[in-house]
């Protein structure tokens, strides 16, 4: 059974790695990125356009990309 801090040492979650690193617990391969929602905007505007529904809000610049990139195929 795995515990709290393993759990949390293990999340990409940039909170996780704010809050051990001041604990002293420093992971360098988290790295907490601060969104781009202009991106996201833009690229939900195209999806919206190219596909003709709404994208789901779930889905990330990654995800919205990838479905766009195979709509165009």
């Amino acid at each position: 059974m795995t515990g709290y801090m393993t759990r949390a040492m293990k999340s990409k979650d940039p909170r996780y790695a704010r809050i051990l690193s001041k604990l002293g617990y420093d992971r360098r391969d988290v790295v907490a990125e601060e969104p781009r929602p202009d991106d996201l905007a833009a690229l939900r505007e195209e999806y919206q356009t190219k596909i003709g529904k709404r994208p789901f809000n779930g889905w990330g610049a990654d995800t919205l990309r990838k479905k766009i990139a195979e709509a165009g195929k």
